[in-house]
């Protein structure tokens, strides 16, 4: 797991789910209103599955990676993303941090026909008298 740390602000961004976009409108995940050279929707971070991507989106002032404007990006750990008047470096989040992976939602995959964890369990304890669990 990441998150975006602005210095300034002493202000941390937890990198969770697939899209985040950045901007000056509320509607942004990472709402970073108090700065006017922003665009409303300024940037957006895609993960491709190992690592995050930095879009710019079609701002305004545009956005730089490490002192270079960017149109895209992979991030990589220490990056500083410039976004108008605001810095923001790319950083790993320390695992034991509760908080942030509380906002991460865990997808198990299960084959089709195959019994997930959830069913065995319950019909295990169904064979206990503990539970019942209606078919479909």
């Amino acid at each position: 797991m990441f998150q975006l740390y602005d210095e300034k602000r002493r202000k941390r961004y937890a990198l969770t789910g697939l899209i985040k976009e950045i901007g000056r409108t509320s509607e942004c995940d990472l709402y970073l209103g108090e700065d006017e050279r922003i665009s409303r929707v300024h940037a957006r971070l895609d993960w491709d599955g190992t690592g995050w991507v930095l879009v710019d989106m079609g701002s305004t002032n545009g956005t730089l990676v490490n002192g270079e404007k960017v149109a895209e990006r992979k991030l990589e750990p220490g990056d500083v993303i410039e976004i108008g008047d605001t810095e923001l470096r790319y950083l790993p989040l320390a695992v034991g941090d509760e908080a942030a992976r509380k906002k991460t939602t865990k997808v198990t995959k299960v084959e089709h026909g195959a019994k997930s964890t959830r069913e065995a369990d319950a019909t295990r304890r169904f064979s206990e008298g503990k539970t019942v669990q209606k078919k479909d």
